[in-house]
């Protein structure tokens, strides 16, 4: 048993067809006109996609969020440091600093 497509890409005959319906139906001096709308509406619609993925592709990455001065790292934080071999730098309050000096 053979299946057959309800629907696929039109042959010769049916373009023929589809040609001369439109003629009839628009007529020869609006079917200019209305290939010419066709025509900017696809223009209109390929430059939106081209927009839409130009500014997907193009976005920046997110910033990198580093955790504040003074608080303990999370284990998971721990772990990575002692991997990479590299420890924060940390900062003294200018106070603390002028303690040890009078000390």
């Amino acid at each position: 048993m053979m299946t057959l497509l309800a629907f696929g890409m039109p042959a010769a005959p049916e373009w023929i067809f589809i040609g001369i319906l439109t003629l009839v139906l628009f007529g020869p001096k609006k079917l200019p006109e209305l290939a010419r709308g066709i025509g900017k509406a696809l223009g209109e619609l390929q430059k939106a996609k081209e927009d839409f993925h130009r500014e997907i592709s193009g976005a920046p990455p997110l910033p990198k969020i580093e955790s504040p001065t003074g608080l303990q790292p999370t284990a998971s934080e721990s772990t990575a440091q002692l991997q990479s071999g590299v420890t924060p730098s940390t900062t003294v309050p200018s106070q603390e600093i002028a303690e040890k000096k009078s000390s």
